[in-house]
């Protein structure tokens, strides 16, 4: 299966909950995301679980990405009607969730094919056009003391009310897979384990 299509926007949401809840939410949120991908111009989903932080205060639990044929997907017919129909948050989550959401246009990509996930090399991370996004994720990765041959996927997220978001995609300890995803935006330097990934079947021709 190859993807025929490419992510231009990203809905991207940020979540606290108490301790307790995480196996509920993320037995929930499994079926929640494969319901979003049923919509149309939803490519993506993924999600991920705290692991570690740079940061003071309490960084989100987990952060959930749905890539996106475009912005005008979350105004589509389809994803209001969706909203509206929608039975919402299960009772167990309602009043012990927070969520910061943000409709993001993807402003650059490294590599800049999306699908299979391939990586960049450390050195290819600075070649963007935005000098001063440039500096900033080489300041961020030498923050996180990774080895010179470590690669990356990138993608800058941005939306009109808030700084853009970098988001680094790499391996853990050495494995094969790209299965931890660092966040860099001001004072936020923290990392994120992928506990779900999936794609929709809109995004994928035989």
């Amino acid at each position: 299966m190859q993807p025929t299509k490419t992510p231009t926007a990203v809905l991207y949401l940020a979540t606290w909950l108490p301790t307790h809840l995480h196996e509920q939410f993320s037995n929930w949120c499994d079926d929640h995301h494969r319901e979003q991908l049923r919509l149309p111009g939803f490519l993506r989903a993924r999600r991920f679980e705290w692991v570690s932080s740079g940061r003071d205060d309490n960084p989100p639990q987990y952060l959930t990405m749905y890539e996106l044929d475009s912005l005008a997907v979350l105004t589509s017919e389809a994803y209001v009607e969706h909203t509206r129909s929608s039975s919402g948050l299960p009772d167990f989550l309602r009043g012990n969730l927070r969520v910061e959401r943000r409709d993001c246009e993807l402003v650059a990509a490294l590599p800049s094919r999306w699908w299979p996930p391939a990586r960049t090399p450390l050195l290819d991370l600075f070649q963007l056009n935005d000098d001063a996004l440039a500096v900033g994720l080489k300041q961020h990765i030498a923050e996180l003391a990774v080895p010179a041959d470590t690669s990356f996927t990138v993608r800058v997220i941005d939306s009109d009310d808030n700084e853009p978001l970098v988001l680094l995609d790499h391996d853990d300890a050495g494995t094969d897979l790209i299965n931890t995803i660092t966040a860099a935006s001001g004072s936020l330097r923290s990392s994120w384990r992928c506990v779900f990934d999936e794609l929709s079947g809109s995004a994928v021709q035989a």
